[in-house]
This record gives C-alpha cells, structure tokens and sequence, in this order.
C-alpha cells in the first residue's frame, strides 16, 4: 500500500516536472521568436535610417550642384544662391539629427520632401530672375544701340543747328545793323520835322470872379502863367495835330506838376531821359506859322524869383523863355 502510493507521487512528481519543461520551453520559444522580431525590426529601421541618410547627402549634394549651375557673372544672382545653400544646408543639418532617432524617420522624410520642393522653387526663381536678366540686357543692348545712333543723329542736328545759328547770328546782326541805322534815319526824320518856335512869352494873371483875368507882375498876386508862342514853318512837318509839352520850372529849379492838371513825364529824344512835363498844348498845324497859347495853374500859388519857360515838340526842345516875378 506504501510501495503504491509512493509510486503515484513519483509520477506525480515527474508529470509537473515534464510539464514544467514543457511550459519552460514553450516560454523560451515564444521569446525567441520575439527577441528576433524586435531583431528584425531593429535591423529594418538601422537600414531604413542608414538609406534615408544616404538619400539626404546626395539630395543634397544634387541640389547643391544644381544650384552652382546656375550661377553667372551676376553678383547679385550669385549673392541669391549662395544664400539659398546656406539655407538648404541649414536644413539638412536639421535632417540629419532627426535621423540620429528611427522614432524621427517620418519626420526626416517630410523635411527632405519640403527641401526637394524648396530646391524647386529656387531653381524656378532664378531661372525667372536670369531670363529676365537677358531680357534686360538685350533691351540693354538695343538701348545703347538706340542711344548710339542718337547721339550721331544729335550730334548731325547739332552741327546743322550751328551752322543755322551762326547764319541766324549774322542775319541778326544785320537786321540789328538796319534796324540801328532805320532808328537812326526815324530820328532823323522825326528831328527835320521838330517844330521850332519862337517868340515865346509869359505873363503872369491874377483870376477875378466874373471879370477879365489881370496881368501882374507879383508872386503873391499870381493864380497862372499865360503862355504863348508862335511856330514855324517846316515843310517836313505832317499837317494835322500837334502837341508841345510846356515845362514850367520855378526858381530852386523844380518843374512844376500837379498829374490833376495835365501833368505827366515824356521822353527827352536827345538825352534819353525821362522829363516832367508841367502841361500841354494842342494846336491844328498846318505848315504856317501861328500863335499858340497855353495856360499853367499852381493851386499852391507861386514864389518870388525866375520861372524858366520850356518847350517841346516830338521829345525835342523847340525854344525856351524866362519871367521873373516880385
């Protein structure tokens, strides 16, 4: 009975222990198998990294020569590419430690597709900026061109303006030439037809109400000069109306003026200057010789002393008289 149940345990004993190994072995199994997934999963993203780091060095190197192509003797575009490689290494340098961690593959892949489409953009944008840059050199060089065959043209108007304008110089000078000389003869002329007088008289009045003007000989009684002349004859002298300009000066040698009265400034033709003039005669000439008066009124009455008398035909001085006065 002892012998039996001694027995039984024993087989119960090897039962578990054979179970044991069983499950022992099983676990290892299991373990294995999943020791050499990781393996090979492990080993799948080694790969993976190291042909992702390979893509990038020769994306990179591609791009980089790719953008080197394109450079030309134009600073300005060159200075653009060179700050496109920089910005393109910038960003591989980015890459390359995103690819020092498998868990960043995706990432890395997406950077180097973004990169890919920058390098794209660049090489259209400088392509643009260079076709637009022989577009402006050929409009550049039509320009000089253009400008070449100007400035012959300016220079072919410049000679022909200078021989104009030397010619129109010359005519000038002899229209200036004759213009003198027909001034000149229109002095002339007007001189020869200056009407001379002579005779001149002037007599001081003192004005009564209602009755006939009295001569004086007084400054304190005088209210006006009378004035009188006679013209002579010249046969150079148009027939019809003309003017003579009396200058009245007082004894400091001032022209007396009121502008109310007739007043007013004329040309002296022998001396250029301007001349006060006191008052004005007008007369119908007529080749003859006539009597011809005129009448200046000082409200601000008149001093003791030598009045000057003077008168002008054309601008000219036609002949003088003197009055004094007490």
């Amino acid at each position: 009975m002892a012998s039996n149940n001694s027995n039984q345990n024993l087989k119960a004993i090897s039962i578990v222990a054979i179970l044991a190994l069983l499950g022992l072995n099983v676990y290892q199994f299991v373990t294995n198998k999943s020791l050499q997934k990781d393996n090979i999963q492990k080993e799948t993203e080694i790969t993976q990294l190291d042909q992702a780091k390979t893509e990038l060095e020769k994306q990179y190197e591609n791009s980089i020569a790719e953008l080197n192509e394109m450079k030309t003797n134009n600073t300005e575009l060159n200075t653009l590419i060179d700050s496109q490689k920089e910005e393109l290494r910038i960003q591989k340098d980015k890459i390359s430690n995103l690819l020092k961690d498998s868990k960043n593959l995706s990432s890395a892949r997406k950077e180097m597709t973004e990169m890919r489409s920058k390098v794209d953009s660049y090489v259209a944008e400088i392509s643009k900026l260079k076709q637009e840059n022989e577009q402006l050199l050929s409009s550049n060089t039509s320009l000089s061109k253009d400008k070449e065959n100007l400035s012959m043209e300016v220079q072919k108007k410049s000679a022909e303006n200078s021989a104009l304008s030397e010619a129109k110089s010359t005519l000038s000078k002899e229209k200036e030439s004759l213009s003198k000389e027909k001034s000149e003869l229109n002095k002339r002329v007007v001189r020869a037809s200056v009407i001379s007088v002579d005779k001149i008289q002037a007599q001081a009045y003192e004005s009564r109400d209602g009755k006939k003007p009295n001569d004086v000989s007084k400054a304190k009684n005088t209210d006006f000069l009378k004035i009188c002349f006679n013209t002579a004859a010249n046969s150079n002298a148009d027939s019809g109306n003309e003017t003579f300009y009396l200058r009245v000066i007082n004894p400091l040698g001032e022209t007396q003026a009121i502008e109310s009265q007739g007043s007013g400034i004329f040309t002296n033709e022998t001396t250029g200057d301007e001349v006060r003039y006191s008052t004005v005669v007008k007369t119908d000439y007529s080749n003859a010789v006539k009597n011809v008066c005129g009448e200046w009124h000082n409200a601000g009455g008149f001093q003791a002393g030598v009045y000057q008398i003077e008168v002008y035909n054309k601008g000219y001085l036609s002949g003088t008289a003197s009055i004094k006065l007490k």
